[in-house]
């Protein structure tokens, strides 16, 4: 899988991954992907997990001049058929948002993730097609009727993708992000969804809160990058 965003020009939306091929073939497949990056002008990025073939292709990566990233990402998974749902928060209302609220949901993302706010409106034009589609659900949480936070759920037939989920600095601890998650997985239950899928950076302290809370890890990602 290649994908290439123009209008984003981030690693996560840029890269290849899920590379499965003969020993024979990965080589010239690792040259195809070098070549289309660097004539697109972005750094080639592959990102390999467990189910990409042949098991030597980190190797064949580095022989081609990428470089091991250190961070890794983490794929864990929740069952949420049985689960137990907390009270929601009435002080921290839920919206889904409607194409109006694409920038102010792009905004508080990048204030969360304290990344550059220059980014929110092309974060906003990724994001617009998306709303309102079936299966696709963003939300915002509010505080005093200030945006805080983010959540985005993606639902296909009985599993669902967790992400986007975050909350800025001075309201981390307002409830939040439990309602942001209870309301996603309300929502997937609604649908039929019993198992949700996110992912996060491994050995951190959020991996290890989102281990106690439930959720098991289903295999680790690492990111090669040619400079």
């Amino acid at each position: 899988v290649l994908t290439r965003c123009t209008i984003f020009p981030s690693p996560d939306v840029n890269h290849a991954c899920l590379l499965r091929t003969s020993p024979e073939a990965a080589d010239a497949l690792i040259d195809e992907i070098s070549a289309y990056f660097q004539s697109q002008e972005l750094a080639p990025t592959v990102f390999l997990s467990p189910a990409c073939t042949p098991k030597d292709l980190s190797k064949r990566l580095e022989a081609h001049g990428f470089i091991r990233q250190e961070s890794e990402e983490a794929w864990m998974v929740l069952d949420i058929r049985n689960l137990p749902i907390p009270e929601l928060y009435p002080t921290v209302p839920i919206q889904q948002i409607t194409k109006q609220d694409a920038l102010t949901f792009a905004e508080v993302f990048m204030e969360a993730f304290e990344m550059p706010t220059e980014a929110a409106p092309a974060m906003a034009q990724l994001l617009e097609p998306s709303i309102n589609l079936p299966g696709f659900h963003h939300y915002l949480a509010r505080v005093g009727g200030q945006p805080v936070g983010t959540c985005s759920l993606i639902c296909y037939k009985t599993v669902g993708i967790l992400g986007s989920a975050g909350v800025v600095p001075a309201h981390r601890r307002s409830g939040a992000v439990t309602n942001l998650t209870v309301t996603a997985i309300m929502e997937a239950r609604r649908g039929g969804v019993e198992a949700l899928i996110l992912q996060t950076a491994a050995g951190t302290l959020l991996e290890r809160l989102l281990s106690i809370s439930g959720f098991k890890k289903l295999f680790t990602r690492v990111c090669y990058t040619m400079p």
